[in-house]
């Protein structure tokens, strides 16, 4: 499961997603193979503003673009690309203090075809994304579930077209005495994590990271990351397009749990 947050590593530090951004994906699991996925993203003021501005570039003044991005077209269309019997339910949005965000929940009728990948989903979100430059991208997360045991396991990434592995090229805190507090504006209140919660309960797992029913594999909190200024220091030099390089460079840092390993099985209760 290191491949999730190999990926996921190398793509925040690489697009450098401005402002407060909260992405958390649950997985619940029914004992018959079926399920929902719920999708809570976040966003903060400063998010918003360039959100609204690309908006008005591009000929939608006046427009709420915030509604359009989590509109039930746009959840719907996304439900087509997450596998065969995936149908969105619903989407709920709300407002915390200054942020504002959405909370979508889809069904999926066979864990066996649900296709998911963080990191290409975390790309999308950024109005910064199309300006990037190229990264690893990362193929679904696989799930194989028969007779009440679940296998995850995911893939290799695969390498940008300009597989050379380039430092992020973003302000030396040495150099200059405002870039700690830069760094932590822009990336200080980001969250991401994926987890499965199964629903029937856990008999037995060899994943690293349990609390009851629920597994988490990937939790990442860039405000405990980037505290430290050594810590600052690896997401700077961190390769933007070598994933593997990356992750070695940022693990065992505090605010980050991944799975390391390739795959976990997960056995229900009968």
């Amino acid at each position: 499961m290191k491949r999730i947050f190999l990926a996921a590593a190398s793509t925040l530090v690489a697009i450098l997603l401005p402002g407060c951004l909260q992405s958390e994906t649950t997985i619940h699991l029914n004992k018959d193979g079926s399920g929902t996925l719920v999708e809570q993203t976040t966003l903060g003021p400063q998010m918003q503003d360039m959100i609204e501005q690309m908006a008005a570039f591009g000929g939608g003044a006046g427009k709420d673009p915030l509604a359009d991005m989590f509109s039930p077209e746009k959840a719907k269309a996304k439900a087509a690309t997450m596998g065969e019997g995936v149908t969105f339910e619903k989407s709920v949005p709300f407002e915390a203090g200054a942020n504002k965000g959405a909370r979508t929940t889809y069904h999926f009728a066979d864990i066996n075809k649900l296709h998911i990948s963080p990191t290409e989903d975390l790309k999308k979100l950024s109005p910064m994304a199309a300006h990037a430059p190229p990264t690893a991208k990362q193929k679904p997360v696989a799930f194989a579930y028969s007779g009440g045991t679940l296998v995850m396991t995911t893939p290799e990434p695969i390498p940008a077209a300009d597989d050379t592995p380039k430092p992020l090229d973003a302000p030396d805190a040495e150099e200059n005495p405002e870039a700690e507090t830069m760094m932590k504006q822009m990336l200080g209140d980001m969250k991401v994590s994926l987890q499965i919660v199964i629903e029937p309960g856990i008999a037995e797992t060899d994943a690293t990271y349990r609390d009851a029913n629920s597994i988490t594999l990937l939790q990442l909190d860039m405000a405990k990351l980037i505290e430290k200024p050594e810590t600052l220091k690896k997401l700077k030099s961190a390769p933007k397009n070598d994933p593997a390089a990356a992750m070695e460079l940022l693990k065992g840092l505090e605010g980050m749990k991944m799975e390391t390993k390739k795959t976990v099985t997960v056995k229900l209760n009968p």
